[in-house]
């Protein structure tokens, strides 16, 4: 197969996540816009940011009149669950810095669910392409529905109020179906620990932390090798 093939093969591999990403940012641009933020800049933050909960703390930061330092510091910490996601990959990425830079860009919680489930089938001449297709459709999706959002949002949930009623969390379910397919049993306990540490650091109020700490915890209890059959596991050793 060329070059091209396995590119048009991520991004048909991106399409769930398009269903997903289009309403979510959609939600976005049009928050954005009622609270008064620019079309170019509601853009941009999409466009650089690219982080769909990191950009609704944004909003509500602004909102709050917090210090832009301390949003930025507060967003880092919300996205550092993201150096959990490239080392669980990285096997199955180039050894080219500039390679690897470029495509941290496009990881996201979806993608990497997307990538974790079927990256390791795409034979190694492929691998590249097929990641960037998934990537930058992704990618198209969030910051054409954040136009949306902006120019045309208030329309369409004036003409279909259901929709904006179930709009926000297309999103979660998205990432947790996505999930859910690729999970396996030996997760389970590493998973329910996670959630634990996360809801009790949620209880004594450090909900940003939360989440980052959770799945800490379960990385660190999880074991990926358990769940490889002897001959896989031999291979990968």
């Amino acid at each position: 197969m060329s070059t091209t093939s396995y590119f048009l093969q991520g991004i048909k591999a991106a399409i769930p996540t398009m269903l997903g990403y289009i309403p979510a940012s959609l939600a976005f641009g049009l928050t954005g816009a009622s609270i008064g933020l620019s079309p170019l800049e509601l853009f941009s933050i999409s466009f650089f940011v690219y982080a769909g909960s990191a950009q609704f703390f944004i909003l509500a930061s602004l909102q709050l009149g917090m210090p832009i330092l301390s949003i930025v510091l507060l967003v880092f910490l919300l996205n550092l669950r993201h150096a959990l996601y490239g080392p669980i990959i990285a096997k199955y990425l180039p050894e080219s810095l500039k390679l690897r830079l470029a495509k941290a860009f496009y990881l996201t919680d979806e993608v990497f669910a997307v990538c974790y489930l079927k990256l390791k089938d795409i034979p190694e001449q492929g691998k590249s392409a097929w990641y960037f297709g998934l990537g930058l459709f992704a990618w198209f999706s969030w910051l054409l529905g954040t136009i949306i959002g902006v120019f045309a949002g208030a329309s369409i949930m004036q003409s279909f109020p259901l929709l904006a009623k179930t709009m926000g969390f297309s999103l979660t379910a998205l990432f947790i179906s996505v999930t859910l397919l690729t999970m396996h049993a030996t997760m389970l306990l590493p998973i329910a620990c996670g959630c634990l540490v996360s809801v009790v650091v949620t209880y004594f109020g450090y909900p940003s932390l939360a989440m980052i700490i959770g799945a800490v915890v379960a990385c660190f209890l999880y074991h990926p090798h358990a769940n490889l059959p002897a001959t896989e596991e031999h291979n990968h050793g």
